[in-house]
């Protein structure tokens, strides 16, 4: 086999490249290049110029790397959640319960603040549970991740 094929062969099987990955997932190409360096997200190839590229496989894996380091986490803690939840649409589909929560606490959050608004400019009275409603817990912290390991 040529160089050249191989290089074809490579961009087959990765189709997505690093420059589009890295500004679509909102991260530096140098990001990506560190996260292959330790062993967290590993280039499926490497292209033309010495390019890295990616398959769907890893792109999953990024999308668990970035959701994980959203809720704080440090890098050895993600890469031993993605060692240990070996099933990434276990893992991903209690992320989604997860955020679907998130999400349905910062609704009560923001219907609290604008009640409070409201409340304020129209000299009324603030009522207790309206005023917190969906402020408990107040602090999230990583151990309140998804987690389908344990």
């Amino acid at each position: 086999m040529s160089a050249s094929t191989d290089i074809a062969d490579a961009a087959a099987k990765a189709p997505h490249g690093i420059t589009e990955v890295a500004r679509c997932a909102g991260v530096s190409s140098r990001t990506l290049r560190h996260y292959d360096a330790i062993g967290l997200l590993p280039s499926t190839a490497v292209g033309a110029g010495g390019l890295r590229r990616y398959d769907d496989h890893a792109l999953v894996r990024l999308q668990r790397v970035l959701l994980l380091r959203g809720l704080g986490l440090g890098l050895s803690e993600v890469a031993r959640r993605l060692d240990t939840e070996g099933d990434d649409v276990a893992a991903l589909t209690a992320h989604v319960a997860w955020l679907e929560r998130e999400r349905d606490r910062l609704a009560r959050q923001l219907a609290a603040v604008r009640t409070t608004v409201a409340r304020i400019e129209h000299r009324e009275r603030l009522l207790v549970p309206e005023a917190f409603d969906g402020f408990a817990p107040s602090r999230l912290s990583a151990t309140d991740a998804p987690d389908v390991a344990g």
